[in-house]
């Protein structure tokens, strides 16, 4: 017989997809910088790193083909020129699996008036969400393609002033550098751009893009003056997230308040990075019931968490434009 805690008789499948299912729906909505990446997967017995290989742009010339040179495309007559040499570029990355648990003893399971298990799934589903998605935006802050806002030619002098604020004319330079290499969009045409909110007030204080709202949008309760949300604009998509990196300038403790912290808006086109997951291993709730260690002799204790792989990696410096600036007003930022 199934150890009775929680006032069933062990954890059935049914309880089992309920509680996985909390755990994905809790953490879903935080997953915004993985929502925009070419999502690959390893397959079962495939290891753990993966390698991506594409065949970099051969270059066109209208020069004659001589010798030693493979890119001339002017034929002389009766001649076919040099073979043309392909180059080919490799991005490797390696998954890591991260988790969490806790222990629950026999007289909270078996006492407490609230259901111990549901909550630790809920909590759980909003802790792997915000883990996870930290693991991506690391990744993609470490692009080297920067955009410093207004006259700063660096982090220590945005950090030093609160003058080199975001503004539309940065987006609009975002966006021609993208197009300048040729990147296209992500989706329905458009960039994605994921700013924090303390970056959305700024933007909504800026006269020239709220007249663009009154006459461009339809009036009513979706205009993006009434809803406050940005929605497109210059050929972008506004995200708004507030797990958008911050940090600070210099080497102050964690989590302390800065009055004006460095903030990173990430400009994104199609391909720019990908996320990896493993074929065999879904993020999933583990519970295990009272009597289901062998270092619990005496049953007094459940366990529960949540465990999942996965890694990214950019795939396209020139894919991908990070914009650093300060905003109108203080903040803590998330790391250094």
């Amino acid at each position: 017989m199934a150890v009775n805690y929680l006032g069933t008789q062990g954890l059935t499948d049914e309880m089992k997809t309920f509680y996985d299912r909390q755990l994905l729906e809790r953490a879903q909505p935080n997953l915004v910088h993985a929502r925009y990446g070419v999502e690959k997967t390893v397959p079962r017995s495939g290891g753990k790193s993966i390698e991506v290989r594409k065949m970099l742009q051969i270059p066109a010339s209208i020069s004659a083909a001589s010798t030693g040179s493979n890119y001339g495309a002017l034929l002389f007559e009766g001649s076919a020129g040099g073979a043309v040499v392909a180059t080919f570029v490799k991005v490797t990355a390696t998954l890591a699996q991260y988790g969490q648990w806790s222990q629950i003893t026999d007289l909270v399971e078996t006492q407490s008036f609230d259901p111990v298990i549901n909550e630790f799934a809920v909590n759980y589903g909003q802790t792997m969400g915000i883990a996870l998605d930290e693991v991506v935006r690391a990744a993609l802050v470490a692009g080297t393609n920067l955009q410093y806002a207004g006259a700063a030619t660096d982090k220590s002098s945005i950090y030093a002033t609160t003058g080199n604020m975001i503004s539309l004319a940065e987006f609009r330079e975002a966006v021609n550098t993208l197009k300048k290499k040729d990147i296209p969009p992500v989706v329905d045409g458009k960039y994605i751009a994921i700013i924090h909110p303390d970056t959305t007030r700024d933007l909504f204080a800026a006269s020239e893009l709220t007249q663009i709202f009154r006459e461009a949008y339809d009036r009513g309760g979706a205009n993006p003056m009434v809803t406050g949300v940005l929605g497109d604009y210059m050929g972008i998509r506004f995200v708004e997230t507030t797990r958008a990196y911050t940090e600070a300038g210099g080497s102050p403790a964690a989590g302390s308040v800065c009055a004006s912290p460095v903030y990173s808006t990430l400009v994104i086109g199609a391909n720019a990075y990908m996320t990896v997951k493993l074929e065999s291993q879904n993020a999933q709730l583990i519970v295990h019931p009272r009597g289901g260690h062998l270092s619990d002799p005496l049953e007094q204790y459940s366990t529960v968490g949540w465990k999942a792989a996965i890694c990214a990696k950019i795939l396209d410096e020139n894919a991908l434009v990070r914009i650093l600036h300060a905003t109108s007003g203080g903040g803590t930022w998330t790391s250094e």
